[in-house]
């Protein structure tokens, strides 16, 4: 009964962290397109005589970090569908005795440790092996490895778009 009381934690644990990273990817996805729709149309304005350029290169580079949110997204929500599934995948886990499954409990006091823990790389890669058989596990394990740089990237090509949108803006204004 105490092995089922650490699979409802670490379960809980698991889906709690997957709603705060789809809240996550949801608010920089819209923060990154109004960055990115302000950044293209201050292009769009700027360069009046080269606009097929712009669609290209402006186009590109402001899409960039709106996808990267919103395949973040897309990982947490597909994460989401198994969410059923996810109490009997990490008890099956945790019953297979594989070294890796020390990344989500740690058996000397029983609480899980996932929330907090470096590396999920050895994991991944026992998951990645069973991923049929664990499709929930492997899709929350794979969701919060990449949700994180993903959101990272996503952050980083707003400031960048945001950056270059204020240049442009005051390139238009003093010409």
């Amino acid at each position: 009964m105490e092995s089922e009381v650490v699979v409802r934690r670490v379960s809980d644990g698991l889906q709690q962290t997957f709603r705060r990273l789809g809240t996550l990817a949801s608010g920089i996805a819209v923060v990154a397109f109004l960055v990115g729709l302000a950044t293209f149309a201050t292009g769009w304005w700027v360069f009046d005589g080269s606009r097929g350029a712009w669609l290209v290169v402006g186009g590109l580079l402001c899409l960039v970090p709106v996808l990267a949110a919103l395949y973040a997204r897309f990982l947490v929500r597909s994460t989401a569908k198994h969410s059923p599934e996810l109490v009997q995948n990490v008890r099956s886990f945790l019953d297979t005795g594989v070294k890796s499954a020390k990344v989500l409990v740690d058996h000397d006091s029983g609480q899980p440790i996932g929330a907090y823990a470096k590396s999920f790389g050895e994991m991944r890669g026992e998951l990645t092996q069973r991923r049929r058989e664990l499709p929930a596990l492997f899709a929350g394990v794979q969701a919060i490895t990449k949700v994180p740089g993903l959101a990272a990237l996503a952050v980083l090509g707003t400031v960048g778009i945001g950056i270059l949108g204020t240049i442009l803006l005051l390139g238009g204004l003093i010409d």
